[in-house]
């Protein structure tokens, strides 16, 4: 007997609180649907966070899958780096800039490639790609462990400490050729432009 009761008053207290909760539900904004579809809605938590994490980590990976499956490193470097080349997974590797671009960007739409997508593959450009959303992505996982820790009232350790190696791959990834590509265009005809190249070692 002493368990029937238990288990009645537990159906009672499901059914008082789902009766509650229908009772007490508010017309909801945008911001508020948007914020329950992504982050209570869901069987995977996507997040706010989820925004930024998974166009770029989905672009990353398919620049490397792409560039591992079809683009040659000839052009740049002289070697086979792809699948259709005869490469295994241990050999086979995305296509860096040749040496005379050094840390460029390398865009699509930039002064190398002037929208050529073959050409731009040619001279290394999936790999800046790969590199400039995978950094994104990294940021992006980093916010979604923030996101997790604050969903469940945690420290987010986890992401303080995953920040520090996203802070180094960003500012060799993103920001030098940032100011890399700044310089190159600002200064391509100006004797401002040879004088960093000595100061930095890459003249």
């Amino acid at each position: 007997m002493g368990i029937q009761k238990c288990f009645d008053e537990f159906y009672e207290g499901i059914k008082m609180t789902i009766a509650i909760g229908k009772s007490s539900k508010e017309p909801k904004d945008l911001f508020d649907s948007m914020d329950d579809w992504l982050r209570r809605d869901r069987f995977v938590f996507v997040g706010w966070s989820g925004l930024l994490l998974f166009p770029t980590a989905y672009f990353a990976l398919g620049g490397w899958f792409t560039g591992t499956t079809f683009v040659s490193s000839w052009y740049t470097h002289g070697l086979a780096s792809s699948y259709l080349e005869g490469c295994n997974f241990l050999t086979a590797a995305v296509s860096t800039p040749a040496n005379s671009l050094a840390h460029s960007l390398l865009l699509l739409w930039g002064p190398e490639a002037q929208g050529d997508f073959t050409r731009w593959c040619q001279s290394g450009g999936l790999w800046t790609f790969v590199a400039l959303h995978g950094s994104f992505a990294l940021i992006g996982f980093m916010l979604r462990q923030f996101e997790l820790a604050r969903s469940v009232q945690l420290c987010p350790y986890n992401a303080i400490s995953f920040s520090a190696p996203i802070t180094v791959f960003v500012s060799v990834f993103l920001i030098y050729p940032l100011i890399r590509l700044v310089l190159r265009t600002q200064f391509r005809s100006s004797s401002y432009l040879s004088i960093y190249f000595i100061f930095s070692g890459f003249s």
